[in-house]
Protein backbone atom coordinates (compact mmCIF):
# COMPACT_ATOMS: atom_id res chain seq x y z
CA UNK A 1 0.00 0.00 0.00
CA UNK A 2 1.59 3.51 -1.04
CA UNK A 3 1.72 6.44 1.17
CA UNK A 4 -0.28 9.35 1.02
CA UNK A 5 0.54 13.11 0.80
CA UNK A 6 -2.98 15.23 0.74
CA UNK A 7 -3.91 14.50 -2.98
CA UNK A 8 -1.02 12.06 -4.05
CA UNK A 9 -0.16 8.56 -3.29
CA UNK A 10 3.43 8.38 -2.21
CA UNK A 11 5.85 5.53 -3.87
CA UNK A 12 9.84 5.05 -4.42
CA UNK A 13 12.17 7.46 -2.81
CA UNK A 14 13.56 8.61 -6.17
CA UNK A 15 16.86 10.33 -4.48
CA UNK A 16 17.66 12.72 -1.23
CA UNK A 17 19.38 15.25 -0.18
CA UNK A 18 20.93 16.81 2.91
CA UNK A 19 17.34 17.87 4.30
CA UNK A 20 14.81 15.78 2.03
CA UNK A 21 13.19 12.78 0.44
CA UNK A 22 11.99 12.92 -3.65
CA UNK A 23 9.86 10.57 -3.75
CA UNK A 24 7.43 9.39 -6.80
CA UNK A 25 4.50 9.93 -6.39
CA UNK A 26 0.66 9.74 -8.19
CA UNK A 27 -1.99 12.28 -8.14
CA UNK A 28 -4.91 10.49 -6.59
CA UNK A 29 -7.51 11.61 -9.34
CA UNK A 30 -5.81 12.07 -12.51
CA UNK A 31 -3.45 9.43 -12.27
CA UNK A 32 -0.49 11.98 -13.23
CA UNK A 33 2.95 11.02 -12.04
CA UNK A 34 5.28 14.00 -10.33
CA UNK A 35 8.07 14.01 -8.35
CA UNK A 36 7.40 15.51 -4.65
CA UNK A 37 10.14 16.95 -2.40
CA UNK A 38 9.20 16.19 1.39
CA UNK A 39 10.70 17.74 4.42
CA UNK A 40 10.69 17.01 7.53
CA UNK A 41 9.15 19.79 10.56
CA UNK A 42 12.49 18.37 11.79
CA UNK A 43 14.33 21.08 10.27
CA UNK A 44 16.38 24.20 10.86
CA UNK A 45 15.31 27.64 9.80
CA UNK A 46 18.33 28.04 7.98
CA UNK A 47 16.82 24.78 5.62
CA UNK A 48 13.64 25.95 5.93
CA UNK A 49 14.93 29.48 4.95
CA UNK A 50 16.58 27.88 1.09
CA UNK A 51 13.08 26.04 1.03
CA UNK A 52 11.19 28.82 0.81
CA UNK A 53 13.78 30.76 -1.57
CA UNK A 54 13.18 27.46 -3.65
CA UNK A 55 9.55 27.51 -4.03
CA UNK A 56 10.05 31.02 -4.48
CA UNK A 57 12.49 31.27 -7.27
CA UNK A 58 10.54 28.09 -9.18
CA UNK A 59 6.94 29.89 -8.77
CA UNK A 60 8.77 32.71 -11.11
CA UNK A 61 10.69 30.25 -13.83
CA UNK A 62 7.90 29.06 -16.44
CA UNK A 63 10.44 28.09 -19.16
CA UNK A 64 10.78 24.15 -21.21
CA UNK A 65 14.16 23.34 -20.07
CA UNK A 66 13.65 24.25 -16.17
CA UNK A 67 11.49 21.63 -13.86
CA UNK A 68 8.16 22.95 -13.32
CA UNK A 69 6.87 23.37 -9.71
CA UNK A 70 3.08 22.09 -9.77
CA UNK A 71 2.59 22.76 -6.51
CA UNK A 72 3.53 23.24 -2.35
CA UNK A 73 2.43 23.42 0.58
CA UNK A 74 2.75 21.71 4.29
CA UNK A 75 0.15 18.38 5.13
CA UNK A 76 -0.03 15.29 6.84
CA UNK A 77 1.92 12.86 5.44
CA UNK A 78 0.91 8.95 6.05
CA UNK A 79 3.92 6.61 5.28
CA UNK A 80 2.94 3.45 3.83
CA UNK A 81 4.19 1.80 7.16
CA UNK A 82 1.20 3.45 8.96
CA UNK A 83 3.55 6.01 10.78
CA UNK A 84 1.61 9.67 10.52
CA UNK A 85 3.74 12.95 10.65
CA UNK A 86 3.47 16.51 9.56
CA UNK A 87 5.46 17.66 6.34
CA UNK A 88 6.56 20.46 4.10
CA UNK A 89 6.56 19.61 0.26
CA UNK A 90 7.56 20.68 -3.28
CA UNK A 91 5.57 18.63 -6.23
CA UNK A 92 7.71 19.05 -9.46
CA UNK A 93 7.45 17.64 -12.62
CA UNK A 94 8.30 15.04 -13.00
CA UNK A 95 11.56 13.86 -15.49
CA UNK A 96 11.21 10.54 -16.11
CA UNK A 97 14.72 10.19 -18.24
CA UNK A 98 16.96 11.10 -15.06
CA UNK A 99 20.05 12.90 -14.40
CA UNK A 100 22.77 14.05 -17.33
CA UNK A 101 25.21 13.05 -14.89
CA UNK A 102 24.01 9.44 -15.23
CA UNK A 103 23.19 9.25 -19.08
CA UNK A 104 27.25 10.57 -19.30
CA UNK A 105 28.61 7.85 -16.50
CA UNK A 106 26.94 4.85 -18.86
CA UNK A 107 27.17 6.03 -22.03
CA UNK A 108 30.28 8.17 -21.89
CA UNK A 109 31.01 11.49 -23.47
CA UNK A 110 28.60 13.18 -26.06
CA UNK A 111 29.23 13.20 -29.32
CA UNK A 112 29.41 16.94 -30.94
CA UNK A 113 25.78 17.46 -32.07
CA UNK A 114 24.09 15.86 -29.00
CA UNK A 115 26.76 18.00 -26.60
CA UNK A 116 25.51 21.01 -28.85
CA UNK A 117 21.52 20.37 -28.22
CA UNK A 118 22.25 20.23 -24.54
CA UNK A 119 24.02 22.94 -24.28
CA UNK A 120 21.53 24.77 -26.59
CA UNK A 121 18.68 23.58 -23.86
CA UNK A 122 20.45 24.57 -20.58
CA UNK A 123 21.88 27.68 -22.08
CA UNK A 124 18.00 28.46 -23.18
CA UNK A 125 17.13 27.67 -19.40
CA UNK A 126 19.86 29.43 -18.15
CA UNK A 127 19.35 32.58 -19.60
CA UNK A 128 15.40 32.75 -18.69
CA UNK A 129 16.40 31.67 -14.97
CA UNK A 130 19.05 34.96 -15.11
CA UNK A 131 16.73 37.59 -17.06
CA UNK A 132 13.88 36.38 -14.28
CA UNK A 133 16.70 37.83 -11.89
CA UNK A 134 17.29 34.07 -10.32
CA UNK A 135 20.86 33.32 -10.15
CA UNK A 136 20.87 29.16 -9.67
CA UNK A 137 24.32 28.42 -8.03
CA UNK A 138 24.16 24.51 -7.38
CA UNK A 139 24.51 24.02 -11.46
CA UNK A 140 26.49 20.17 -12.31
CA UNK A 141 25.12 17.21 -14.52
CA UNK A 142 23.23 15.64 -10.90
CA UNK A 143 21.07 18.71 -11.30
CA UNK A 144 20.27 18.17 -15.52
CA UNK A 145 17.56 16.49 -15.69
CA UNK A 146 16.08 14.79 -18.74
CA UNK A 147 12.26 14.46 -19.37
CA UNK A 148 10.42 11.48 -21.01
CA UNK A 149 11.20 12.78 -24.42
CA UNK A 150 14.90 13.38 -23.23
CA UNK A 151 15.33 16.99 -23.05
CA UNK A 152 16.86 18.86 -20.75
CA UNK A 153 15.65 20.09 -17.18
CA UNK A 154 17.37 22.05 -15.07
CA UNK A 155 16.35 21.44 -11.65
CA UNK A 156 16.99 22.05 -7.67
CA UNK A 157 16.59 25.60 -7.07
CA UNK A 158 17.62 25.39 -3.07
CA UNK A 159 20.33 28.11 -3.49
CA UNK A 160 18.69 30.45 -5.65
CA UNK A 161 19.09 33.59 -4.98
CA UNK A 162 19.07 37.08 -6.98
CA UNK A 163 21.36 37.40 -9.86
CA UNK A 164 21.91 41.56 -8.51
CA UNK A 165 22.90 39.57 -5.18
CA UNK A 166 20.89 40.29 -1.47
CA UNK A 167 22.44 43.46 -0.80
CA UNK A 168 21.85 44.25 -4.39
CA UNK A 169 26.21 45.34 -5.36
CA UNK A 170 25.67 42.59 -8.03
CA UNK A 171 28.00 40.03 -6.07
CA UNK A 172 26.97 36.98 -4.04
CA UNK A 173 29.10 36.42 -0.61
CA UNK A 174 28.13 33.03 0.59
CA UNK A 175 29.96 29.93 -0.62
CA UNK A 176 28.09 27.08 -0.88
CA UNK A 177 26.73 25.15 -3.79
CA UNK A 178 29.00 21.56 -4.46
CA UNK A 179 32.51 22.03 -4.08
CA UNK A 180 34.41 20.31 -6.67
CA UNK A 181 31.24 22.15 -9.44
CA UNK A 182 31.80 25.61 -7.86
CA UNK A 183 33.77 28.32 -9.88
CA UNK A 184 38.09 28.85 -8.99
CA UNK A 185 37.24 32.31 -8.06
CA UNK A 186 35.09 31.22 -5.07
CA UNK A 187 37.64 29.39 -3.92
CA UNK A 188 39.73 32.06 -3.59
CA UNK A 189 37.35 33.88 -1.01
Amino acid sequence: MPGILGKYQIHRTLGQGASCKVKLGQEIETGKKVAIKIMSQNIDEKVKKLILTEVSAMSILKHDHIVSQIDYGQDVYIKDSGKVRTVSFIVLELASGGEIFDYIANSGKFNENLARYYFHQFMSGLKHCHDQGVAHRDLKPENLLLDENFNLKIADFGFAAPVQGRDGSGELHTKLGTMNYMAPEIHLK
